[in-house]
């Protein structure tokens, strides 16, 4: 079984790709944007310019959620999984496993990319990675509940990509927000996608309190997604 999940995302050539080459691309293009505007902080803005594109793409890459459990659960396959003998809770995990390690490894990708293409200097970066894992483990979490929900990868990935332009916007990512009470709190606390933002950078910072919150705050969104997501594969596995 674990080979021919494992297979199955290796094959995704296209999704590969995309999810590895786009963000590079984009990454690239706005720090050279922002090395005219503001040369002498060439590696503070890549440093934000790649860690915003690392997070917007960790919800592109529910993908690989959505079409896994769509085609063993809502589709013709489903009546050949249900005819073995294996638990189909099994077939959930592996799928969710496959998209959490494949996502990750894009991240590492992604990450190592920025340090030696902008020779940006990551403090801690062994938490910033675990940071970034957490992140990943909640949006195939959260995407598991939507396909599960939706039934269609389509509807999921709708909600998916309505859910990380928000937060985006919200956490002021996308372009700076105006100073007011209203848009610090959008920014610290309005997403979970914020919230990593800001376990992200309370790391980086040595900010210890910031840190706490974020990862407290993004380990509470994993239990509470990972809750439903097991509810809901129950019922689809029986």
């Amino acid at each position: 079984m674990l080979r021919f999940y494992g297979l199955r995302v290796l094959k995704d050539y296209l999704g590969h790709i995309i999810l590895l080459g786009l963000p590079i691309v984009l990454i690239t293009l706005m720090v050279v944007i922002n090395r005219e505007a503001a040369p002498d902080s060439v590696e503070e803005a890549a440093l934000f310019i790649g860690l915003a594109y690392i997070l917007m793409f960790h919800g592109f890459g529910a993908a690989y959620t959505f079409e896994g459990i769509e085609h063993d659960f809502f589709s013709a396959f489903k009546d050949r999984l249900r005819a073995s003998p294996v638990n189909p809770m099994r077939f959930v995990l592996a799928n969710l496993s496959f998209s959490i390690v494949t996502s990750f490894l894009q991240t590492l990708v992604l990450v190592v990319f920025i340090v030696l293409a902008f020779e940006v200097r990551i403090a801690q970066w062994p938490l910033v990675l675990g940071v970034l894992l957490m992140s990943v483990v909640f949006i195939q979490l959260f995407a598991a509940v939507l396909i599960l929900c939706m039934k269609k990868t389509a509807k999921a990935q709708a909600l998916m990509i309505a859910y990380i332009i928000l937060s985006m916007f919200a956490a002021g990512l996308f372009f700076p927000l105006p100073q007011t009470a209203i848009t610090e709190f959008l920014a610290k606390y309005s997403s979970p996608l914020a919230w990593t933002h800001r376990a992200l950078y309370g790391v980086m910072e040595s900010s210890l309190a910031q840190a706490l919150i974020g990862v407290g705050l993004l380990s509470a969104a994993i239990l509470f997604v990972a809750a439903i997501a097991y509810r809901l594969s129950r019922r689809v596995a029986t």
